[in-house]
């Protein structure tokens, strides 16, 4: 690739970071596109099995406090992560990492974790999309950094935790995160070898200044995000649980009793007899 190629492909690079909208998932589209963008991308990479709804969903997307964070452009999702508050259910990397996540949550500690992580390969393959894996980084932070200020300045949390394949381990580690555990299998992502880790919100600012990490601080901590980011979040109706969980999945048809009558406290006002009919 030439020069005048390069100069183009940066500029064009420029335009297209400069389009995209990161924000909260305000409707059951922009919800179904993101569980339809982690579903796609992780049975390329073999992290899920086929399925008839082609969506990456559980009994947790189905709790009021998750909340879907997007990457849009022209209505189409490019990269989305879903956050799980903790509650009566726990998380889901309570499957693996239940024992470390009950030493976090000592002395009434508030976490959460980050999971359904996607973004569209194909942005990175041709034309705008032949970028270094730095320009893809730094997408992916901009949604990070989303993430972050809600866990810290809305939610108020101690902790965000998450599990990461170990090739993305240094990733993290450069983010700050700290190793939960041991190296484990995760039968979440078919048997993909998986590492809990974590955040600490507390001390996460003090530690990036101890590190000397300017460019990450002038990223995470210079600027708060713009709170209408935040603003309009979806609250699921009785049809939007219908959808995603009778019509579109089995998941309230296979959930515990347990979770199925909490799911049920979260939305006390709704007739559950109209929903799971």
């Amino acid at each position: 690739m030439n020069s005048k190629s390069t100069a183009a492909t940066q500029i064009a690079l420029q335009t297209f970071l400069e389009t995209i909208e990161y924000r909260i998932a305000r409707s059951r589209e922009e919800l179904e596109k993101a569980y339809s963008l982690v579903y796609h991308e992780y049975l390329k990479r073999g992290y899920t099995k086929e399925n008839p709804s082609q969506m990456r969903i559980s009994i947790y997307n189905a709790l009021p406090e998750t909340t879907t964070f997007i990457a849009i452009v022209e209505k189409e999702v490019i990269a989305t992560a879903t956050l799980f508050l903790d509650s009566p259910l726990g998380l889901p990397m309570d499957a693996i990492y239940h024992k470390e996540l009950e030493t976090l949550r000592k002395g009434n500690k508030k976490l959460c974790e980050i999971s359904m992580l996607a973004s569209n390969t194909e942005l990175f393959k041709n034309g705008v999309s032949l970028m270094l894996y730095s320009k893809k980084m730094f997408f992916i932070f901009f949604l990070f950094k989303l993430i972050f200020d809600y866990a810290r300045h809305i939610l108020k949390l101690d902790y965000i935790c998450i599990t990461v394949n170990p090739k993305h381990k240094l990733t993290y580690d450069f983010l700050l995160f700290q190793d939960l555990g041991e190296l484990k299998t995760y039968h979440q992502v078919n048997g993909a070898p998986a590492i809990g880790k974590f955040l600490d919100l507390n001390t996460v600012e003090e530690e990036c200044k101890k590190q000397h990490k300017e460019g990450l601080y002038k990223m995470f901590f210079s600027h708060n995000t713009d709170p209408t980011k935040f603003s309009g979040k979806i609250i699921l109706t009785p049809e939007d649980l219908r959808y995603f969980f009778v019509e579109k999945t089995d998941i309230f048809k296979e959930a515990s009793p347990f979770q199925l009558e909490y799911i049920k406290k979260c939305y006390s006002t709704y007739n559950f007899s109209e929903i799971i009919r």
